[in-house]
């Protein structure tokens, strides 16, 4: 699974962000949401970007994780909240900065909402959505 970004509808609003940290961590603060949502000005004009997790074209946070508490079902990454020992290998390895510290003190990975993700459903301009990887 991946987020996509439709550039030509998204405003720049970040309301996929406040949705995803008020789901995940009960805050609307989106510095806790597993995707950014960068606007910026170039030579070209306005750009925005998304940053989400790659799944499993990258696994930096897996393989960074000492105590292998992150894993995957298959479709999303999973973390064993009674293995993981917060200690920030997760944090620090993840390009995409979507993976930090929950609510409950331990690593929070994006798990895309169960295949449901509330930025998509949240986002005024439907700007936003989740595919197949590969499609």
């Amino acid at each position: 699974m991946r987020l996509v970004l439709d550039v030509e509808k998204c405003i720049g609003c970040r309301s996929c962000t406040l949705a995803c940290s008020a789901k995940h961590q009960g805050v609307f603060n989106p510095r806790k949401a597993h995707l950014r949502v960068i606007d910026y000005y170039s030579e070209q004009g306005r750009k925005i970007e998304l940053k989400t997790c790659k799944l499993f074209s990258c696994l930096k946070c897996v393989e960074a994780c000492p105590v292998d508490a992150i894993g995957s079902n298959g479709k999303w990454l999973v973390i064993n909240k009674e293995t993981c020992t917060s200690c920030g290998a997760c944090v620090d390895a993840c390009p995409e900065g979507v993976v930090f510290f929950g609510r409950d003190g331990v690593a929070a990975v994006p798990d895309f909402c169960g295949g449901k993700p509330y930025c998509v459903e949240w986002c005024p301009h439907e700007a936003i959505r989740l595919e197949e990887a590969g499609s």
